[in-house]
């Protein structure tokens, strides 16, 4: 059979080519410009790509469903909604980051273009049709944040962290590419469309390649279970699901606080991107088996993510393990594999995004140069020494623990009411009672600020007008999808039709 080359449909991955030349732009830029302290143009630039690449995504949003690339790339609402829910990260993160690229003497122009080729790698993992595609997506995406976790080159955290992520990143991408390769030997495709049909159900993303018998139950090898298991191990690293997540709170405490808040938001909602799109598609009919094991370690995420949180007195540790928590919960919402399911993961990363942003922002301004008041200890007394800050701070734990009226709360409402709804009450009970655990140590950091005195003096809170704008973004956010969820519920429901 000859070989033909797909049609190349650059429209299709427009968004992805936009980022991409923006921090391309951004290292042009910042190699013929004078370094000097701020180098605030360049953060004018990366706004600016991500203002294009936003308003691309936009013009795609009513676009035809297609795959292009040959099937590596589906065109879809679902692409287009993660991809703007990573340049809305993004965006803020660069806002966030101006104050500690001064406090640090960071290089700006190596930052933000390495933040901005990450994304471009999480863009393609949620828009990828083929399981190639997603291994690339995923190196993409990494190998930028193995560098930035570096960035505190003074620190030998930041160091330490580094070297740790890298090898444990590299063990679990051989996991990933062993898991691809067993699925291929089983099926002859790595291609979505192409699994899912020689497993019996039918896709519209299926190529002409797509020559193989189908497999029944009986003929089902054990080779395609292990490859799936395999899967879950390399996405699992990514998303940091238990027992894949000890990288966590190394990485995420030795990391610039800027970058922790990016990776514990946007790298994890890219790998539920990926997961969603594999399983569901590739692996419709096989639910029962991969749904019993993200079951399990769902309860074992949300279970390890919330008791060891309970131990940590830094602020970057804990809710380093509460975003382990709050993986397992948007597993329930995998595992449910409902419609109201699909909802819950999207609503529910989208709250996620503004609270952790939110509470990484507060950090930040709190921090100072040599002396980052990272020890719970150090929120003494926030409520009456920084009102604002304390009422901001306040909002976000409120939320991360799931209480009324705020985002977090209705998140959880629906993914468990989706583990209902999918007769796994007893995965939403635990899910519950581990819900409860975290209330602990949320409240004590309220309990902190409000109703214990400061033991020593702290220097005022820097003067950064952009991480402060951030942090009142992420708590007006919070707020109003904790009363008015109703647009965004709309906005994932018609993003989740491929499915159909």
């Amino acid at each position: 059979m000859p070989f033909e080359l797909p049609e190349l449909n650059w429209w299709a991955i427009a968004p992805v080519l936009a980022i991409t030349l923006t921090g391309s732009l951004v290292m042009v830029v910042d190699l013929f410009t004078q370094r000097r302290r701020g180098q605030g143009h360049l953060a004018v630039i990366s706004l600016a790509g991500l203002a294009v690449t936003a308003a691309l995504s936009l013009l795609l949003w009513n676009a035809d469903e297609e795959a292009a690339f040959g099937g590596m790339i589906i065109v879809d609402r679902f692409a287009q909604f993660f991809n703007l829910l990573f340049v809305f990260v993004v965006a803020v993160v660069v806002l966030m980051s101006q104050e500690q690229l001064d406090r640090e003497d960071f290089h700006p122009g190596e930052y933000y273009s390495l933040l901005l080729f990450s994304v471009a790698g999480m863009m393609l993992m949620a828009a990828a049709g083929d399981l190639i595609m997603v291994f690339l997506g995923i190196e993409l995406l990494s190998i930028p944040l193995y560098i930035l976790t570096g960035f505190s080159r003074r620190r030998i955290e930041s160091e330490e962290a580094s070297i740790k992520y890298l090898l444990l990143g590299a063990f679990a991408t051989g996991f990933l590419l062993y898991g691809i390769a067993l699925v291929y030997g089983t099926t002859a495709s790595t291609n979505l469309g192409c699994v899912a049909q020689t497993l019996g159900t039918r896709s519209a993303l299926a190529t002409d390649l797509c020559a193989v018998p189908a497999l029944t139950a009986v003929t089902l090898p054990a080779m395609l279970l292990t490859g799936m298991g395999l899967l879950i191990v390399g996405l699992g690293f990514k998303a940091a699901l238990a027992p894949f997540h000890m990288w966590t709170p190394d990485v995420y405490e030795g990391a610039p606080t800027s970058l922790t808040a990016f990776m514990s938001v946007a790298s994890k909602a890219a790998a539920f991107a990926a997961i969603l799109r594999v399983f569901l598609i590739a692996f419709p009919t096989l639910v029962a088996d991969w749904g019993f094991m993200l079951a399990i370690i769902a309860v074992i995420t949300m279970v390890v993510g919330n008791t060891v949180a309970l131990l940590q007195q830094n602020i970057k540790r804990l809710l380093a393990y509460s975003s382990i928590a709050h993986a397992g919960y948007i597993l329930v919402a995998v595992v449910a594999a409902n419609e109201l399911g699909l909802l819950a993961v999207l609503f529910y990363t989208v709250a996620y995004a503004l609270m952790n942003l939110g509470a990484f922002a507060i950090v930040i301004l709190l921090g100072r140069r040599g002396e980052e008041n990272l020890l719970l200890g150090d929120y003494a007394g926030l409520g009456y020494r920084q009102p604002v800050l304390g009422a901001l701070m306040t909002i976000f734990m409120l939320s991360l623990a799931g209480i009324p009226p705020t985002a977090g709360f209705v998140g959880k409402f629906y993914i468990f009411t989706a583990a209902v709804q999918a007769d796994q009450v007893l995965l939403a009970v635990i899910g519950l009672l581990a819900s409860v655990i975290s209330a602990y140590y949320y409240l004590r950091v309220v309990y902190l600020m409000y109703m214990v005195e400061p033991a020593r003096a702290y220097a005022a809170p820097a003067r950064a007008p952009w991480v402060s704008l951030a942090a009142g973004l992420a708590a007006a956010g919070v707020l109003v999808l904790g009363i008015f969820p109703s647009q965004i519920l709309e906005i994932a429901q018609a993003s989740v039709r491929f499915l159909g």
